[in-house]
């Protein structure tokens, strides 16, 4: 049976054959894209991007930016005057886990594509079942030497991240900050997957910056 797959006798078997090799090289991409997260709730998620540090908005903006900086970020947007930070990122590593923006119940579209393999696997071992060997031995294996091209992705993904960044000066001696992150990941110029970044390790590692940063500038020596 499955030499009957992999070595179809018949043209429509090869067409049947390359047809799937096809299908499934495409579908797979969208099995092995990163591990998705689940969105929060909208108090979990300010909780995780909010924090509030000493000192006044120009001295915590200046802390933001290094963070940012850090982080091989992009600033792409500073208004210092309302307090207003955008940067982005693109690297081949992704940096986050980016969340499921459906409706609760629905399946994401990695996971539709696996059921849609698995239902195109199961019909060709049906199939193959069905005709079986025809006692020929014309056949020729595609599998190896020069068959034509491979017809699935070949580049390599690329992981865009772009975060905002809202400082409000408090009158306590404070300044807030809220952070929220996207990303998106694309693949030889088609987009797998975008969503919002709410994973607890990004913005603790922001935020550990931006107090470092700060820590830093608070003990500078004062030069005369």
């Amino acid at each position: 049976m499955l030499r009957s797959i992999i070595q179809p006798k018949t043209q429509s078997g090869r067409f049947f054959y390359m047809s799937l090799i096809a299908y499934l090289v495409m579908g797979i991409s969208g099995c092995t894209n990163m591990p998705r997260t689940d969105k929060p709730a909208t108090s979990i998620a300010r909780a995780m991007e909010t924090r509030s540090f000493p000192g006044d908005l120009k001295s915590v903006l200046k802390a933001a930016i290094n963070s940012l900086q850090d982080m091989d970020y992009t600033i792409e947007v500073l208004n210092s005057d309302i307090g207003l930070i955008t940067a982005s990122r693109t690297t081949e590593h992704a940096k986050a886990g980016l969340a499921n923006e459906k409706p609760e119940g629905e399946l994401s579209a990695g996971q539709k594509a696996c059921l849609a393999i698995g239902a195109v696997a199961v019909i060709a071992i049906i199939v193959a079942m069905i005709f079986g060997d025809n006692g020929s031995d014309d056949s020729r294996p595609l599998f190896g030497g020069n068959h034509g091209h491979d017809d699935g992705p070949d580049g390599p993904k690329i992981y865009r991240y772009k975060v905002t960044i809202n400082l409000t000066e408090l009158v306590n001696g404070e300044t807030n900050v809220r952070v929220s992150a996207s990303g998106e990941v694309e693949q030889d110029g088609k987009i797998l997957a975008t969503g919002g970044v709410h994973e607890m390790e990004f913005f603790q590692k922001f935020f550990a910056g931006m107090s470092q940063g700060l820590f830093l500038d608070q003990n500078a020596p004062i030069n005369k």
